[in-house]
Parts: C-alpha cells; structure tokens; sequence
C-alpha cells in the first residue's frame, strides 16, 4: 500500500521547507509497511537585492530619513537570521547550513547616470552572501549601506529624480537597461539565477522630475520579480500612516507600482523595523501517519529527492548525487529543474548524525535522529519524521524536495 502527501509552505518573499525536525527516538526493529511519499515546494528563501533609493539633500532632515533607511535594512537583515534558524526553513542544528545571498545597491537619485549607482562591486560589503547567517555578520553590509547613502550627497544645480532612478534600478537588474559602467556590468552578471528585488524609495521632498509618473513606471517583467515595494513621502499627516491621499508624484508613482506607502517625517521605531521584514513563518511539523523503518544499524529506509535549478550538476558539497548516476532534468511549474538525490549518512558519520547534536565529522547529507532542537508533538495516532539534514543538503534557493520512505508498523 502506498500514502501520499503532497505538502505546500509559502511565507513572504521566502519560501520554507516541507520536512521538519522531530523529537522522537528512532525504533530500530525492522519491519515494513509500505512506503511514504511527501513532496513539497522547498526553499530558504531566493536571493535578493535590497534597491535603497533614498533622499540625497544635503539636509539635517533628509540625513534622518536616511538613518531611518539603513534602520530598516538592517532589521530585515536580522529577521532573516532568525527565520532562517526556524524549524521549516531550517533548524537551530550547529551541523546544518544557513545559506543566503542578499545583496545592496545604493542609488542616488540626483546624481548623474554613472555616478547613480553603487553596488556590491564598488563596495563588497554591500553583499552578505553567507552559509552561516550570524547577526554578526549584518554590521559591516549596514555600515556599508549608511556610508554609501552619505558619500556623495546632490550638488547644487542637480534635478532630484528618485522616481527615474529607481525605474532604472529595476530593469537594469533584470537586464531591460543598458549598463552605464563596468561596475553595472559586472553587478549585473554576478546575480544568481531567480534573484528577486526589494525596492525603497525614500524621500523628505517630491520627484522634481517633468515625465509623468506613469512613464517612470519599471518594465512589468521588473515588477513582477520585485516582492516589496517601499515608498516614503513627505506628507502632512502626522503620522506614519498616509490616510488619506495627498498629491505628491512619489505617492501617484506607488499607487502604480503597488506600492505600500508611508508619510515622512515618522519616529516610530516598530515602523521603520516592519518596513522590510519578510514575514514570520508559521508552517508546523510533519506529522504522518506511521514512523520511518529503520534497520539495526540506523540507517533510515528512505530516499531523499531535490529538484534544484543548477542544470549542470548534482553538487557533492551538498552530499547530492545524480539518481543511478544518470542526469534527470524535471519540468516543474514553469521550470526545467534537475533531479539530485541526497545521500544517507553511513558508518560513523550516521552514527555523529544520529546521536551527536555536533555531529563531528558529518559532510552533507541526511539521517534519521535521536537528537532534537526543539520541542514538537503530532495529535495522537500520528508520529514525527525525525530527519536531520546537515550540511548542504538543503541548502536550495528553490526547488521541490520529495522524501519517500517505508514505514514501520504503528
């Protein structure tokens, strides 16, 4: 007999995993009853690049605003090392990877063309590109940021055009804009495949700009991979809300954009901290209806699939492999994706895997566990999966995982 269960998680901008740690001990008496097949949509989340489109003016005010900008960078920063410890995204497991690749460019809206745009080419540490995600990698891409937004501040004579900078921005990450300098060239190269964007702007003062907002409006292919959309405009609300609507461009430019608008000036700080955050995940854990066979060795009765869009290869260093050596390349929502299988601890890494929350000597892989990272409990009748996977071996942008296992009698 076979049961399935087809497992769905979408949070945000990023998107978490369908196998989940559990607490329970593993039984290690043999038995079979049929095998168990779930399947879910998998990733920790895509890369992304924060386009921080924020008030040039050499102004106190404006000054604010931009402190207020890096405030939010970083608190979306930090909610993304948090998320990425939790237990469908990934776990607080020591011995598991925490990938991420998120990226800054600074525009400056005033500036000429080829001086408009800062990046991670200019500044490296405008990208934390990681596969640990510390809090304390986080200070110097912040400190990068600030500094970058007061490096070169609008020249007199200079026409504020945030509104066209930030359209630019967009269509030249998606390759819709010609690069201007070799730093955009090679920026632009440099982006992973399904990169997605985060768009602030920011500003005390309206466009200055004659073109109709609805002519700076981003190519619709810019749009649809750009998942937040940001603007701040100064209002006479009073508030950090706008309620109701005022006549600036910026504003009329969001409303077409499907932009989330904000009134400056704003001093709260639950504000400026929810700006940019990607969302709280809320997904579970797995429950089904019969534990994992296990044999008196440990090693689980189970074959773990990943459908990932590197179509070159099944990458070693995150113990994947091609199934039965062959290549096997999926059509997937839309995608071609190439089918890994991720290999099962043995011998004395199986043995670290299982009982060990170090895990000493374990490479990439997965294993059925004693150890457990937090607490967890399945209705009655029902039982955790308590796969451990260290390393690498989850460590997808996006993609399908598929774990099918025989399970042991109730």
């Amino acid at each position: 007999m076979k049961w399935q269960s087809r497992l769905f998680f979408v949070v945000s901008a990023g998107l978490v995993a369908a196998a989940c740690q559990g607490t329970e001990a593993v039984p290690l008496t043999p038995s079979t009853a049929g095998p168990f097949t779930v399947e879910g949509y998998y990733g920790k989340g895509a890369p992304s690049v924060y386009v921080l489109v924020v008030d040039d003016a050499n102004t106190p005010e404006a000054a604010a605003l931009r402190a207020r900008a890096a405030q939010a960078l970083r608190a979306s920063l930090l909610a993304y090392v948090e998320r990425r410890g939790e237990s469908c995204v990934g776990t607080r497991d020591p011995a598991e990877w925490r990938p991420g690749d998120d990226r800054v460019v600074i525009v400056r809206a005033s500036a000429p063309t080829q001086l408009s745009l800062v990046t991670p080419i200019d500044r490296p540490a405008l990208a934390w590109t990681t596969i640990t995600s510390k809090e304390e990698e986080i200070d110097a891409v912040v400190a990068a940021a600030t500094e970058a937004m007061e490096q070169r501040l609008a020249m007199p004579g200079e026409t504020y055009r945030p509104l066209r900078a930030a359209s630019r921005a967009l269509d030249l990450l998606k390759g819709l804009q010609a690069p201007e300098t070799e730093s955009e060239t090679a920026f632009v190269a440099s982006l992973a495949k399904g990169t997605i964007q985060a768009l602030v702007v920011a500003s005390t003062r309206d466009d200055e700009d004659v073109v109709p907002p609805a002519d700076l409006v981003p190519n619709e292919v810019s749009l649809s991979s750009t998942y937040r959309t940001i603007v701040v405009t100064p209002s006479n609300a009073g508030q950090c809300q706008i309620g109701e609507a005022e006549s600036t461009r910026l504003e009329a430019w969001g409303e077409l954009v499907g932009a989330r608008d904000y009134g400056w000036p704003c001093d709260d700080d639950s504000t400026w901290n929810l700006m940019l955050h990607p969302g709280f995940v809320d997904c579970g854990h797995l429950c089904v209806e019969r534990p994992i066979q296990v044999d008196t060795s440990g090693a689980a009765a189970c074959k773990v699939h990943v459908e990932q869009p590197d179509l070159e290869r099944c990458d070693p260093d995150k113990g994947w492999r091609d199934p039965g050596g062959k290549e096997i390349l999926v059509e997937w929502n839309g995608q071609t994706l190439r089918r890994c299988e991720v290999v099962q601890h043995e011998g004395a890494a199986l043995e670290s895997c299982r009982t060990s929350p170090d895990c000493p000597g374990c490479a990439s892989g997965f294993c059925v566990t004693d150890v457990s990272f937090e607490e967890a409990t399945c209705e009655e009748g029902k039982h955790h999966w308590p796969l451990r996977f260290t390393g690498g071996a989850r460590a997808l942008p996006y993609g399908r995982l598929e774990l099918t296992c025989d399970t042991a009698e109730d």
